[in-house]
Order: structure tokens, then C-alpha cells, then sequence
């Protein structure tokens, strides 16, 4: 299982955005949690433990042990690189947290290269995560655009039709004067 918790607008929660098997359920954690800022401060995978906030998104039920699970921090380069009227202006250095739960009918433990793995994968997600904020910027500047020329033609229309009056006017007056 795997979860994502993004920071809240106001900067002082984590939301539990994503996960793989269920829609998010608007679970929030706070940022000034000792676990989270843990995982903030390094920029390795932990081993957190099973009964953190940030690893109950997902019910532990029938088990007789808890199953291993890691957070790894993933930068938000796109919240420091861009500008987004919602944001607050947040500190040069943002972060979401990636969890990652093995499954629980199993009694295997996270391999360091599997943790080295998780820490490349955080990585990639940060900039998957800064591409796709680039794509709805453009998309955004898209749509702005499109209604910008959908205006401007109309415009155009209605100037061309007053000139067209206008040259009806003068072609009469003209006549009607001679």
C-alpha cells in the first residue's frame, strides 16, 4: 500500500491526498507531529512505526503483527518554482510525504536497497509532481487564451459591422445630398 500526504493550504496539516487502493478520505495530520518532522529533517527513508498517523489510512485487521511501513519526504518544487494564486507563499524548501506499507500478510521487512529505492522513487515523483504542475500552468494559460480570442473576434465582428454601418450611413447621406 502506498499513501501520499500533501501540505494543507494554510501549511499546518497534511492531508492524505492519494493512496492506491481507496479514494482520500480527507484524513489530516498535523505538521508539528515529532514523526513528521522527522521525516522532513531527512532526506532518507524511515522506518516509522505502524501506529503513526501517518501509516492509519489503512485498517490493520485480522493480523498478529503490524506490518513494516516507511516514509520518505518528496520536495515540492513546483509550490517554490511557480507561482499559484492558492498557495500561501510557503518557505523555499516544501514537502509531501510518501508511506509505504509491505503487505500485511507477510512477516517481511524493508531490504536497505529497497529503502534506497524508495528514496529514488521520491525523487521521480517530485518531479513527476513538478510536471505536472507546469502542464495545468500551460493548460490554465491555454483556456485564458482561447477566451481571450473567442472576446477579440467578437470584438472584431462588432467593429467590422459599425464600419459597415457607417459606410451604409455616409453611402446615403451621400446620395440623399446630391
Amino acid at each position: 500500500e502506498c499513501a501520499f500526504w500533501m501540505p494543507s493550504r494554510t501549511g499546518l496539516n497534511l492531508q492524505l491526498s492519494h493512496t492506491l487502493t481507496q479514494v482520500s478520505s480527507g484524513a489530516n495530520v498535523s505538521i508539528n507531529l515529532p514523526i513528521v518532522t522527522e521525516v522532513f529533517n531527512s532526506a532518507r527513508a524511515l522506518r516509522i512505526p505502524y501506529t503513526c498517523p501517518l501509516a492509519r489510512f489503512r485498517p490493520l485487521v485480522g493480523r498478529y503483527m503490524s506490518p513494516e511501513v516507511v516514509a520518505v519526504r518528496v520536495p515540492l518544487l513546483n509550490l517554490s518554482n511557480f507561482q499559484i494564486n492558492d498557495w500561501p507563499e510557503l518557505s523555499a524548501k516544501s514537502y509531501a510525504i510518501m508511506v509505504l506499507i509491505l503487505p500485511t500478510d507477510s512477516a517481511r521487512q524493508w531490504r536497505e536497497h529497497e529503502l534506497e529505492l524508495v528514496e529514488v522513487v521520491a525523487d521521480q515523483v517530485a518531479v513527476a509532481l513538478s510536471h505536472a504542475a507546469i502542464l495545468e500552468e500551460s493548460m490554465r494559460a491555454r483556456d485564458q487564451l482561447m477566451e481571450q480570442n473567442v472576446a477579440l473576434d467578437l470584438a472584431r465582428r462588432e467593429a467590422e459591422m459599425a464600419i459597415h454601418a457607417r459606410n451604409d450611413f455616409l453611402a446615403v447621406m451621400n446620395h440623399e445630398m446630391r
